[in-house]
């Protein structure tokens, strides 16, 4: 089945005139995943699985290397200055890929030249999440909350420029609140100083918010996009609470070097597009709250184009600028 499949993706770049000699022998080694997180969060959790399904696909390991640091850049830089044979791959987060571009004062790279999309991954929530202590149970009374108490009610992100930061700072414009942000480094602290109720709220990630919803550790107030989630749906979505423009979905994507040969990249992007679509997979992915999304290399540069685009604007106008 690999050497018909193979044979397939073959044929078709041979008919766009992209097939190379080196693209038809790989993988014949182990190939370089890296991770521009530490592990443990969504997109570290994602490239193992489909890492995993990767080696069997391809019968060569596919190594997760976690390379954290400067907002995700070390780990886009790795993975931009590498050889583009295929055997150095990167696993990114929009949050470190487009709202990177939107808020450093000077970006160490470009997000529509510097590396070779090859499909999203998956999509993945934000649940906006409060210490059960607090007097509010929706954004209703949380908005009311903090308008009575300007300056006193804290919200934890994972980082400066972090999703979770600017788009907290795009919903205090839009409610007019005045809360003060607490960053930290990654979810899963921000989670624990809230149970613990040295933090009010914080738009957390589902796979470390779920489980604390569940048990009563966390609460939940909403989540930022236009329908419920299928793994919580009892949540409220902010667009029913009165908030119908905001918005807010991370995704994780594949990407090579910008000089990726066109070959290697329409292999790897029919075979993400097998496993992102088998049910186990995607059944994997709902358990921690995630989507499995599969998209052409062509489609995922618009929604990098678009994505940097609003959250430029979001920064600009929250005044958000990372030195």
């Amino acid at each position: 089945m690999r050497a018909l499949f193979l044979a397939a993706v073959l044929a078709l770049s041979s008919v766009l005139g992209v097939v190379s000699p080196a693209a038809a022998a790989w993988p014949d080694r182990p190939v370089r995943l890296v991770v521009p997180y530490p592990p443990g969060g969504p997109v570290d959790v994602l490239a193992r699985l489909v890492g995993e399904k990767l080696t069997t696909h391809y019968g060569q390991s596919f190594v997760i290397e976690n390379k954290p640091g400067a907002n995700g850049a070390i780990g886009v830089q790795a993975v931009m200055s590498a050889p583009p044979d295929g055997y150095t791959l990167l696993m990114h987060g929009s949050a470190g890929y487009t709202i990177y571009q939107a808020v450093m004062a000077q970006p160490a790279f470009d997000t529509l030249h510097d590396l070779a999309p090859v499909s999203t991954v998956a999509y993945f929530d934000l649940i906006l999440c409060a210490n059960p202590e607090l007097p509010f149970t929706d954004v209703k009374g949380f908005v009311a909350y903090a308008k009575a108490n300007p300056g006193k009610l804290s919200y934890g992100t994972a980082g400066i420029g972090a999703m979770n930061h600017v788009g907290t700072e795009w919903f205090k414009s839009m409610a007019g609140i005045d809360i003060v942000h607490v960053p930290y480094r990654g979810d899963a602290p921000v989670a624990s100083d809230m149970m613990a109720g040295t933090l009010g709220v914080g738009f957390v990630s589902s796979n470390v918010a779920i489980p604390l919803i569940k048990t009563g550790k966390l609460r939940a107030l909403a989540v930022p996009r236009k329908q419920r989630m299928t793994a919580m749906p009892d949540i409220p979505t902010m667009a029913e609470q009165g908030y119908p423009d905001f918005d807010m979905r991370p995704w994780a994507a594949f990407f090579g070097p910008a000089k990726l040969d066109p070959a290697i990249v329409a292999d790897l992007n029919a075979t993400l597009k097998v496993i992102l679509t088998t049910p186990e997979v995607v059944e994997k992915l709902a358990s921690f709250g995630m989507q499995a999304d599969w998209t052409t290399p062509r489609d995922m540069a618009d929604t990098i184009r678009a994505n940097t685009a609003l959250w430029k604007s979001v920064a600009s106008k929250a005044h958000i600028v990372v030195e």
